[in-house]
């Protein structure tokens, strides 16, 4: 008698297509770039962008946090001794958006940072991460998110001051962050919701917050992360996610 395996759980028709391109895109990509699928609609991969560029959905949402020159150590000691032994990948070098403004939808971090004519047509997001009534120290107060769409000014209210932060990531549950610009799935979860594309894309996913708040919206998702030790630390978030919300690959 065959053996029947667990029936596949997919929130939306695009989930299903996107989970079947994605098992397709596994066989395709090259072998030194690992690649995961984690429940019916996340896919991750573990290298350089380039290196799967041709084999992503050009009708991606861009969502990502991409790595830039911000003048900004981690690994120096502020209130208590840096957590953080090294930089993550890119953030001594300028950062090109170029190859993401092709995109139809883009919501991009730091834009101020590698600011481009070409991010005239959007808007802005202002997260607000420290209250007015508190010193700002030498953490940013603000950061400001780019996106594809215009629109008026945004303002996002979530306190994220080194180990001050509100929300699911509170030092309760979460002593430290998963990596060093790890974002609130809140805000995230924020701005997935103004995507309307059949796929969203993080090509620097980090620790995975946005994939994490894709897999809690139902939303096909692509993730890819340079670094191995954080890509392993996004696929462990993600599959707890989707562990959570029983869904299976």
């Amino acid at each position: 008698m065959p053996t029947i395996g667990r029936p596949r759980r997919y929130a939306t028709n695009a989930a299903r297509q996107h989970a079947y391109r994605a098992r397709k895109l596994r066989a395709a990509v090259a072998p030194h770039v690992p690649c995961r699928q984690l429940g019916p609609h996340c896919t991750v991969y573990c290298g350089d962008w380039q290196d799967v560029a041709v084999l992503l959905p050009r009708q991606a949402a861009i969502v990502t946090d991409p790595p830039y020159a911000a003048r900004y150590d981690v690994t120096k000691t502020r209130r208590r001794r840096s957590h953080w032994d090294r930089n993550y990948v890119g953030a001594d070098q300028p950062f090109d958006p170029t190859p993401w403004l092709s995109f139809p939808e883009v919501i991009l971090f730091g834009a101020t940072h590698y600011w481009d004519p070409r991010l005239v047509g959007g808007s802005w997001c202002v997260w607000h991460k420290i209250p007015p009534e508190q010193q700002p120290a030498d953490f940013a107060p603000y950061e400001d998110i780019w996106l594809w769409k215009p629109g008026p000014l945004q303002h996002y209210y979530q306190l994220w001051r080194g180990g001050m932060r509100e929300g699911e990531e509170n030092y309760v549950h979460l002593p430290q962050k998963l990596h060093p610009a790890q974002k609130p799935i809140d805000l995230l979860t924020f701005l997935v919701e103004q995507t309307a594309a059949p796929v969203v894309l993080d090509p620097f996913m980090g620790s995975g917050t946005t994939l994490a708040a894709c897999v809690r919206l139902g939303r096909p998702c692509i993730g890819i992360e340079l670094d191995p030790a954080y890509f392993a630390v996004a696929c462990a978030r993600l599959r707890q996610e989707v562990e959570a919300l029983g869904l299976f690959a």
